[in-house]
C-alpha cells in the first residue's frame, strides 16, 4: 500500500464501535487509511469474531474495550498493533485522546506487537504484547 501523506502508517486503521466514527474520519483527514467497524457492516458483532479480521486484514485497531481486547490480543503471536483509548469518554474526548495516540502512530510507524494505551492526563504507555508478555497493568478488568 502506497503512503498518502509524509506521516502516513503503511497499516490500516480500525476504530471499534465503541468509539465514534469521526476517529476514523480524523485519520483520513491525516492521509491514513482508516475505516470504522460500523462502515465495515460489521456493528454488532462479538469482540472474538473482529479477530479475524483484524489480522487478516492487517489493521492497528483502536478501542476503550481493553480487557477484552487485551486478552484476545494475547492469544495472538503477531499483530499490527493495538491502541486503547483509556477512559471510556464521550466524543470529544475521544477526539482529543486520538489525536495524541496519531502523534505516537506517525512517530513510531510500525507497531507490531505493541499495545499503545493513551490516558486522560495524556500519558502514553507503550509496550509488547503478544502471547500474554505483558500484564495487564493498573486497570481491572472491565475498563
Amino acid at each position: 500500500m502506497a503512503r498518502q501523506a509524509a506521516g502516513a502508517l503503511i497499516d490500516p486503521i480500525l476504530v471499534d464501535e465503541c468509539l465514534s466514527p469521526t476517529l476514523a474520519v480524523i485519520a483520513k483527514q491525516h492521509g491514513h487509511d482508516a475505516m470504522h467497524v460500523v462502515w465495515l457492516g460489521r456493528q454488532g458483532t462479538k469482540d472474538h469474531a473482529l479477530m479475524p479480521i483484524i489480522a487478516e486484514r492487517g489493521y492497528i485497531f483502536v478501542t476503550q474495550n481493553r480487557s477484552d481486547f487485551l486478552r484476545l490480543y494475547s492469544a495472538l503471536d503477531m499483530h499490527n498493533g493495538l491502541v486503547v483509548l483509556l477512559p471510556n469518554a464521550g466524543r470529544d474526548e475521544q477526539e482529543r485522546l486520538f489525536g495524541i495516540a496519531l502523534v505516537e502512530l506517525e512517530q513510531r510507524r510500525d507497531l507490531t506487537n505493541l499495545l499503545i494505551e493513551v490516558h486522560a492526563d495524556g500519558r502514553v504507555e507503550v509496550r509488547d504484547w503478544v502471547t500474554g508478555k505483558a500484564d495487564a497493568g493498573p486497570y481491572p478488568a472491565g475498563s
